[in-house]
């Protein structure tokens, strides 16, 4: 019953838009003014400023392009996308997070910018890494928007009331949470959920672990490092109490929001949050928190074509001109909660300005998931094995890791056939 009503739910959502996109192509349009689709999954404080972005750039290209857009959210978004697409009903222009732009193009689902775009002129304007991570079997899917890491938030008031520095490594995590007794309630929250999962990809990135083996295919977290980096977020709770047991989906960051804890660790988006919570906060990376080799989990948001056969030439230059246009001006977009990932606006007067920005992540420790069609497959799995260590005391860190690595394989080689 479940699985029908969501059926019968991407069916109204798919017919919603069609009929919405049809009237992008109205009588309206001013003569040789060039009607764009466009389907984001920002649903917050985000969606309003890229709304006002889509909103700028009509009034700029008037009688030129003019950009339709359609808010679809993420829980929703991949399977209306997945079920559009091949009817031909899908948007010009979408945003796709970058861990799943493997799949959708191996799949056929998206069009690639390769035959259009000057790709070493292009890779000059873009954060390496997020354009890098864009690529798919060496063509060039997506043009990245962003890059959203972890960090860390703590709040000053409480380090200054006792005197102490910003932890960057586990022995001095510990120190500040054993010098922070009596001072706070909690030192650092862990909720054993959400984001759990990027905090083990971080953990497991700077003990030297790896998601996917070389192919890319097969799941290659369960060696001594990916034990290592998933006993540490058990102990950190049930050893070394750091945080309160069986914290659940945003309690760590009510409990920081409320003034009750030092620290908080979640992402970037996490930022308008804090500073509407009015907390005397800063920013801080944990690039070493949880082991020697600097690493932070990011993902990003990128702007790709959903698969068109047809796509001229002319719609093509206004999905440029779009896409040009959105990024260059991505410092609303930072002002939103996201670092952008355009180096223009990187390296401007303004962005330096940004108070906590800068102080967030070190750009150079960056690090994605394998880019694959399989890591959904192949990686994923070890996310609720994850929430399991750390929320129980006892758990087999190894049994846990196998039982992962078993579901992870048999998922992988049912994708292959």
């Amino acid at each position: 019953m479940k699985k029908l009503l969501i059926m019968l739910a991407s069916f109204v959502l798919v017919f919603t838009l069609s009929a919405c996109n049809g009237d992008d192509e109205g009588e309206d349009l001013a003569e040789g003014e060039v009607a764009l689709t466009y389907w984001n999954l920002f649903t917050g404080p985000d969606g309003e400023t890229m709304r006002s972005l889509v909103d700028d750039f009509n009034v700029e290209y008037e009688d030129e392009i003019r950009v339709s857009t359609q808010t679809i959210p993420e829980t929703e978004f991949y399977e209306v996308f997945n079920n559009t697409v091949p009817q031909g009903q899908g948007p010009d222009i979408a945003i796709m997070h970058m861990r799943r732009i493997a799949k959708n193009a191996d799949l056929g689902l998206l069009n690639s910018f390769d035959d259009q775009i000057d790709e070493a002129a292009m890779r000059e304007e873009y954060l390496s890494e997020a354009w890098d991570g864009s690529k798919f079997e060496g063509e060039q899917y997506g043009i990245p928007l962003d890059v959203h890491p972890l960090g860390m938030y703590y709040n000053k008031d409480i380090l200054d009331d006792a005197g102490v520095e910003v932890p960057t490594t586990t022995e001095e995590l510990l120190q500040a949470c054993e010098d922070l007794e009596g001072h706070v309630e909690h030192c650092l929250p862990l909720s054993t959920m959400w984001p759990s999962q990027n905090v083990f990809i971080s953990a497991l990135f700077q003990n030297n672990g790896e998601d996917l083996d070389e192919n890319g295919e097969y799941p290659a977290f369960n060696t001594s490092q990916g034990y290592e980096a998933l006993s540490l977020l058990n102990e950190l709770i049930h050893d070394h109490n750091i945080s309160p047991t069986n914290v659940n989906v945003d309690e760590d960051l009510t409990f920081f929001r409320q003034g009750n804890a030092a620290f908080h660790i979640n992402g970037i988006w996490m930022l308008n949050a804090m500073k509407d919570s009015e907390i005397n906060f800063g920013t801080a990376p944990i690039a070493t928190l949880f082991g020697d080799t600097p690493a932070t989990w990011a993902d990003s948001h990128n702007f790709v074509m959903p698969y068109n056969p047809d796509l001229s030439q002319e719609k093509y230059d206004a999905i440029m001109t779009f896409i040009d246009y959105v990024t260059s001006h991505s410092m609303d977009w930072a002002q939103a909660g996201q670092i952008p990932a355009k180096i223009s606006v990187l390296e401007s007067d303004e962005y330096a300005d940004l108070e906590y920005h800068n102080n967030f992540v070190d750009l150079d420790t960056i690090q994605f998931v394998t880019t694959s069609p399989y890591v959904e497959d192949g990686f994923e799995p070890v996310f609720s094995r994850v929430t399991t260590a750390m929320a129980n005391e006892n758990a087999d860190i190894q049994a846990l890791l196998d039982d992962a690595e078993e579901e992870g394989t048999e998922l992988v080689n049912e994708a292959l056939e």
